[in-house]
């Protein structure tokens, strides 16, 4: 989803982009930098966006006075979770990591206000809704 807010021929591009200029907080794992990485580039080889550009806006906004936060919680314990959530909604190996992580660490945080969780991709909002995120 996060990618979509760097790529404005993306689908979804002003619903993602709405999440970097929103009141509310974003946290994300550290597994995004690979990830969103990974998209960017894609996009700029294909010829759709300059890479240099691209990176450069993800990499402030992932700084540390960025409107992006990044969380890395104890790796077992993310494992283990990620492992239990795979198991009950058969979610892809990084979707279920990327669950992990927001409730083991972005839930807490939210306390006690809800936490929220941003996905494309309907069996992961929809475990996500079930772990009890608020799903946009």
């Amino acid at each position: 989803m996060l990618a979509r807010a760097y790529l404005p021929d993306e689908a979804d591009h002003e619903v993602a982009n709405q999440l970097l200029i929103g009141e509310d907080a974003l946290v994300t794992s550290t597994w995004t930098l690979v990830e969103v990485t990974s998209a960017l580039t894609r996009a700029a080889r294909s010829g759709r966006a300059d890479l240099d550009s691209l990176l450069a806006a993800f990499e402030s906004d992932t700084a540390v006075d960025g409107p992006i936060t990044l969380l890395r919680p104890e790796q077992t314990a993310v494992e283990a979770r990620a492992t239990e959530i795979v198991r009950q909604y058969a979610l892809r190996s990084l979707d279920a990591l990327h669950l992990a992580v927001a409730e083991l660490a972005a839930m807490p945080l939210a306390a006690p206000e809800d936490c929220g969780f941003a996905s494309r991709d309907k069996a992961q909002a929809d475990a996500a809704g079930k772990l009890g995120f608020v799903v946009s």
